[in-house]
């Protein structure tokens, strides 16, 4: 009895193994895309690492994952629009999800 419940679980748990997909997050060079690309490539993928190079820092790249606006963020996380620099248009707007601050911190304890 106990082998069979066992081979019923690894069966159970392979299947739906199999039924799930890995998703890899899109990822894409803002200053070598216009702004109308990065911001399709977010929003046809739901979500991108956007890389852009430092302002400050030569041969140094920042990175961020953006999400689409048509996307719910989790709960206590709400859209905050941001700006990369495209290839056409220095501030193009991308939003991610962020924590939401309390406006009365009571119990900050418990907001962390």
């Amino acid at each position: 009895m106990n082998r069979h419940l066992i081979r019923i679980g690894a069966l159970a748990s392979a299947a739906m193994l199999a039924a799930t997909q890995a998703h890899a997050v899109a990822r894409i060079r803002a200053d070598l895309n216009s702004c109308a690309t990065v911001q399709q490539t977010i929003i046809r993928d739901g979500s991108a690492v956007v890389r852009y190079p430092s302002k400050n820092i030569a041969n140094y790249f920042l990175y961020d994952r953006y999400e689409s606006p048509q996307r719910n963020c989790p709960i206590g996380e709400r859209h905050v629009a941001h700006t990369v620099p495209a290839k056409d248009n220095p501030r193009c707007v991308v939003y991610n999800c962020e924590k939401i601050k309390p406006i009365f911190p009571f119990g900050d304890r418990f907001n962390d």
